[in-house]
Order: C-alpha cells, then structure tokens, then sequence
C-alpha cells in the first residue's frame, strides 16, 4: 500500500512537471510572438498602407480647416516669405494677391462656428494652394464639399455653398471626413475628401464675346471660371485662327472661382460691368483695338488653350468655330448658353452684351 501511494505520488510530480514546461514554452512563445508584432510595427511606421494615411490626412486636415481661423504670408520682392506682413485676414485679399504668398486656409470664427467671410474666401484660394495650406503631401488630391444641413428656412436644406475637387471615381484610394458646425441659425456639414486621383486644369470657358463692336470701340471675349476654387492663370492661353492664325497666353495672375475676367482689344475703352481682371489682347493682335479688326465676324475661330506645366504640352479646353451663316451683326455679344461651342444655336445674341459680369 505504501508503495503503490509512493509511485503515485512520483506520477503526479512528472505531470506537474510536464504542465509547468508546456506553460512556460507556451508563454515563452507568445513574449516572442508579442516582440515580432510590435517590431513588425515599428518598422511600418512611415510606410502604412496609402489608405491608412489617407484617414490620417483627412481628419488631420478637416480639424486644421475647422478649427483655425487661417494665415496668410505674402513673399517680398526676393521671393521670400514677408513674415513682417502675415496676417490672418486671409479673406480680405483677392485671387492674384493671395497667389502671390502662401496660405493656410481656415474657417473658423468665434464662439465655435463658422465664419461667413471666410467661408467665401474660399473661392479666392487654389486648389493647389489648399492643399499645400492644410499640408498635405504633393501627390495628395482633394474633394470638398459645404452644404446646409439645418435651417430656419426650409428652402435652403439641402443648399450647397461650395463644392469642388477631384472625383473620388479617379482615385485608388481614398478617405474622407466630415463635420457639423453652425453658421448664425444654420448648421454645416463639412465634408472632406482626401484621395490619390490626380488633379485637373481649371475648368475655364468662354462665356461671351463680341467680334463686332460698334465702331471706335474694342472687340472682347469674357472667360468664366465654373470652379469653386480659384483658377491659377499660368498656362491659360486664347487665339484666333483668321489672317494667318494668332495666339497668346493670358499671363499670371489667378481668376476666383465662379469669377469672370475680360480679354479686351483695348481696356482703357473697354466696358467693364463688374470682372476683376482685364487683360490686354490688343497688343498682341488676337483682338481690334477699335479702328483695327481683330477677329473676322464673318468666319473666324476662337480658342481657349491650356498648357501642362513644365512640359511642352498644349490642350485645347474650348473651340468657338463660326461661319457667315451665324449672321453677326455689329454690337451684338453672343453668350455660351451651354453644349456644343460652334453651334450657333448654343449661343445667345444680345445687344452691347454684359462684359464683366454672368
């Protein structure tokens, strides 16, 4: 009896045994497996997943937007940053002037809402520039969208106050973010969208203009940025196809969105109802200064062109190709009313016209 006790006793000890190595080599296990997953994060740090950044950048970037009420730092003469003159009345200075700095868009005005003024300031920044602004990366696009939510008027629910970007429908990855913030009686819902689909020209178009002006006086063509944000100038060019063919860029500067500026033959003449930029295209022979003709009424064509930065690339964005039959008479403006550009009952006719404004 002592003896069969004896040896259950040492049967019970190796069992122990046995438990207490396969637990140790069990926990052992889960310590090394443990190190390899926090090492294999590590190591993924600055490289996750491009979707992984993405809801980085677009909470990150909507917070930023929402949150500040924004700067702006205009450069000097050398090109340098003229930190003397930041301000963060950003929205008080128009399209060309805040091209000419740098800019960090915000939205944010007291007691936690949103800024009126800032918020149609928007339309006076690049697409370029809000993204460089909220600090995204260079191959980062955007998507942004402000519409109404809630308010004491029915009729406005629903209302967009600004919307434009890149298409999501363009992009291997994406991200978006959104927020609700209130604006007087009415609450916003700020949606912003952060993805890879590459960017797009301004989406610029001829919108009037006059071949036969009354005598004396110059020949125009009014362009109209159907954008939200504003159109960087740099690239844009307009030519004519008549005696020989002439063509010119329009020069720097930037168009805000929903804005129009004019091209005229003469701009000291020129009838301005309301654009902020006037461009001479006199001087270069694209249109009449008056006594001299520029486009020709009775078959000429128009073009409104655009080129890629940084390379020899020309893209021609819009053709107005008219013939005789179109029947242009002296001081009438013709106004885009929308499809096909050289069909000329796309085009409205209008006496003296409405230069400078839609």
């Amino acid at each position: 009896m002592t003896m069969h006790t004896a040896r259950q006793i040492t049967n019970s000890d190796g069992g122990m045994t046995a438990v207490i190595e396969f637990l140790t080599a069990f926990v052992l296990f889960l310590i090394i497996l443990s190190a390899f997953f926090s090492l294999a994060g590590l190591q993924l740090g600055s490289n996750h997943p491009r979707t992984d950044q993405l809801d980085d950048y677009a909470l990150e970037s909507l917070q930023r937007l929402t949150t500040d009420a924004g700067w702006y730092t205009p450069y000097d003469e050398f090109g340098n940053r003229d930190l003397a003159n930041a301000t963060s009345e950003w929205h008080r200075y128009n399209a060309s002037n805040l091209l000419n700095g740098v800019v960090q868009p915000g939205l944010a005005g007291t007691l936690g809402q949103l800024d009126t003024e800032r918020l149609d300031g928007i339309a006076n920044i690049t697409q370029d520039q809000f993204i460089k602004g909220l600090g995204l990366p260079a191959w980062a696009s955007i998507n942004l969208t402000i519409r109404v939510i809630e308010s004491p008027d029915s009729n406005r629910k629903g209302l967009i106050l600004f919307q434009d970007g890149a298409s999501r429908d363009a992009a291997a990855n994406s991200a978006v973010a959104h927020r609700l913030m209130m604006l007087n009686s009415e609450t916003l819902e700020i949606i912003l969208e952060v993805h890879d689909a590459g960017r797009m020209p301004a989406h610029l178009v001829i919108s009037e203009f006059m071949a036969e002006p009354e005598l004396g006086y110059p020949e125009w063509v009014e362009l109209e940025n159907r954008d939200g944000f504003a159109a960087n100038l740099t690239g844009w060019g307009i030519g004519r196809a008549s005696s020989g063919g002439v063509h010119s860029l329009i020069g720097d500067g930037a168009l805000a969105g929903g804005d129009v500026m004019l091209c005229s033959g003469k701009p000291s003449l020129q009838e301005n109802q309301g654009a902020d930029v006037v461009l001479d295209l006199g001087l270069s022979g694209i249109l009449g200064r008056g006594a001299v003709d520029g486009l020709n009424k009775l078959d000429d064509t128009l073009t409104l062109t655009w080129t890629y930065p940084g390379i020899a690339q020309t893209e021609t964005k819009m053709e107005v190709d008219w013939v005789s039959s179109w029947s242009i008479d002296s001081d009438i403006a013709l106004n885009w009313l929308g499809g096909g550009a050289s069909n000329s009952s796309n085009w409205g006719r209008s006496t003296g016209g409405t230069p400078g404004i839609l």
